[in-house]
């Protein structure tokens, strides 16, 4: 969108929405803060651009603004503004009174344009989103930029070198299944496990049906694969990471799971550093008492929905996450175990075992998994598997 320019003239008109000035009586003296939802950007054409993250538009940022704008952290009266930076709005135009009414003059056709508010206005604004929340909404608004695909895209399968074992996970499904809608009717986030562990076969039928390679899609130039879970473009960016506390027949640690192998790949033993992570991510988020004997990691090669779909790419990623957790959270419910998502998020260069690929991967979400415990009042109970008889 080619940016406004921010002085433009504009006569005040009255404003339903909050961006401009009101003719309603407030009592006392209206004043004038800037918009919260402005950011300040660079574009290679038209320099520093403000950008309205709610409504979608830009106003080119000059000097003199700007300096309105930072005197606008909170409210000031016409006065008040005129004193820090009439003499500059008012252009040697007058003295007195008539550079008062230069300064009005100027305020009311930034608060018509939503650059300012006025304290006119009465009316409650929509809460709850920051401005680089709603720059990136916006942004995805827009769809992917131009000139994406260049160059051969990321492939499609990471792998990690440094791994220090290779455990092949049972090819074996023979654990039952429910009709869906009993699955629907019964998933609920579990916060309490039974201090049993995790039996190893279903971990490996729940990785197999949630998150296992499928086959490739068309065109194979894209390097699109078909999964569980749908994607955006196919692309499947999400990485997922196993932090295994109490898994039977597994030793403890993290791991990276291969979709195409069906293949867990060990990166760390258990250590303090990796109990950190767990409680960090899972336990402290979702109020549990004691820390659960798995989660998952979720980390995004970002590289590979951005190839495809830079400046959407974002956007994508985040909804590829939902429909994965949603796709585990349900697979979870379907084998009788309990799965409760989180979403807080760390910094990659934060979460040791990401080693080599930490400069290219975002944490997205994470996932409690394990089996339900004794309070927990569920019409399921988790079924015998091939590590033994569970509960």
């Amino acid at each position: 969108m080619k940016p406004r320019a921010a002085e433009a003239s504009a006569p005040p008109t009255p404003s339903a929405d909050g961006s401009g000035v009101d003719d309603g009586s407030p009592s006392g003296p209206v004043r004038y803060r800037r918009n919260p939802d402005l950011l300040l950007e660079w574009q290679d054409e038209a320099g520093p651009v403000l950008v309205d993250c709610r409504r979608w538009r830009r106003f080119t940022a000059r000097p003199r603004l700007l300096a309105l704008l930072n005197e606008l952290g909170r409210p000031l009266t016409t006065e008040e503004i005129h004193a820090r930076w009439g003499a500059c709005a008012s252009n040697g135009e007058g003295s007195g009174g008539a550079e008062l009414a230069s300064t009005q003059r100027a305020l009311d056709q930034l608060a018509a344009a939503g650059i300012i508010r006025s304290s006119a206005h009465t009316a409650p604004m929509p809460q709850g989103l920051t401005p680089y929340e709603l720059a990136a909404h916006a942004r995805a608004g827009h769809g992917p930029a131009a000139n994406t695909q260049q160059g051969s895209p990321p492939p499609a399968r990471l792998r990690h070198p440094d791994s220090t074992r290779t455990v092949r996970l049972t090819d074996s499904d023979e654990l039952p299944s429910r009709p869906l809608r009993e699955v629907l009717t019964e998933r609920r986030s579990v916060r309490d496990f039974a201090p049993s562990p995790l039996p190893l076969g279903h971990l490996a039928v729940f990785l197999a049906r949630s998150a296992r390679v499928r086959g490739p899609l068309g065109p194979l130039r894209f390097q699109q694969t078909q999964r569980p879970s749908p994607s955006g473009g196919g692309r499947h960016s999400l990485e997922t990471y196993v932090i295994a506390r109490k898994v039977s027949g597994l030793a403890p640690g993290a791991y990276h799971y291969d979709p195409f192998d069906h293949t867990l790949n060990r990166l760390a033993p258990w250590d303090d550093e990796l109990a950190a992570v767990l409680n960090t991510t899972v336990t402290m988020p979702a109020y549990m008492e004691h820390p659960p004997p798995a989660s998952l990691l979720l980390a995004s090669h970002a590289a590979r929905t951005g190839w495809k779909y830079e400046g959407l790419a974002l956007s994508l990623i985040y909804r590829d996450a939902g429909c994965l957790l949603q796709t585990l959270c349900l697979t979870a419910t379907d084998l009788g175990l309990g799965a409760c998502p989180t979403g807080t998020m760390r910094p990659a260069n934060q979460v040791a075992f990401l080693k080599c690929h930490q400069d290219g991967l975002l944490h997205v979400g994470n996932l409690a998994l394990g089996i339900p415990g004794p309070d927990r009042d569920m019409s399921t109970t988790v079924r015998p598997g091939p590590d033994g008889p569970q509960r």
